[in-house]
């Protein structure tokens, strides 16, 4: 059956090893039998899955070049998505995975194991707190967030975790476009707009993927 994951990426131009179409599999299964008891997604259909959540995932690596290695954050990671296709497409990535309820985090830790991915952290806890800690000030290359919360909040979370130089990727719906305010909370975190990309799926569902660069380490001011 996993032919229909490879046509499905082929159709966005991105190849895949057999290494990876397996794990993309294995995750296919784990979360179809997890979800039953668990419920993570509202997307359980093998074809939902493959699109809306694996390749919706890992479309924005070949949409912008990322530098090997980056230590990256994922806020509000939930099942997994967009942090675990992305590990699996690059492996050099190095992701932590964070989420306000035990039982994603929970879930994530049995996950990885039979993936065979691993993770430098898995969070339970909220985006806020844990960037007021300095274990996490300044230490990441890009954050990304998927469909989580408002724009404008996500970057106050964000920035201060930021490396200069640093990227927020805001994956949102199509329709989701940048309001006064939040150009405005960006401009006094030292965030600046890099780029906006909206794309559809595959299937036709529209998307818009949003670039924020940190510029600055100084203290964002109070917003």
């Amino acid at each position: 059956m996993s032919k229909d994951i490879k046509e499905k990426f082929a159709l966005a131009d991105i190849s895949l090893t057999d290494v990876q179409i397996e794990k993309m599999e294995t995750m296919i299964g784990f979360l179809t039998e997890y979800n039953k008891n668990v419920n993570l997604t509202a997307i359980t259909d093998r074809e939902g899955i493959i699109e809306k959540h694996l390749l919706d995932s890992a479309l924005p690596l070949k949409l912008y070049s990322l530098k090997e290695n980056a230590v990256c954050l994922d806020i509000g990671t939930g099942a997994g998505f967009p942090a675990i296709p992305m590990m699996i497409c690059r492996p050099d990535l190095k992701f932590v995975l964070l989420d306000a309820r035990r039982k994603r985090t929970d879930y994530l830790k049995l996950l990885l194991p039979e993936l065979g991915v691993c993770a430098q952290e898995i969070i339970h806890g909220r985006a806020e707190e844990v960037g007021r800690s300095a274990k996490y000030k300044g230490r990441f290359d890009m954050i990304t967030a998927r469909a989580v919360s408002d724009i404008a909040t996500l970057l106050r979370y964000a920035a201060p975790m930021l490396k200069k130089g640093g990227v927020f990727m805001a994956m949102r719906g199509a329709k989701d476009e940048l309001d006064g305010e939040v150009k405005k909370t960006a401009e006094r975190l030292s965030l600046s707009l890099d780029r906006e990309i909206v794309y559809n799926l595959p299937g036709g569902d529209g998307r818009r993927l949003i670039l924020f660069v940190k510029t600055s380490y100084s203290n964002p001011k109070k917003v």
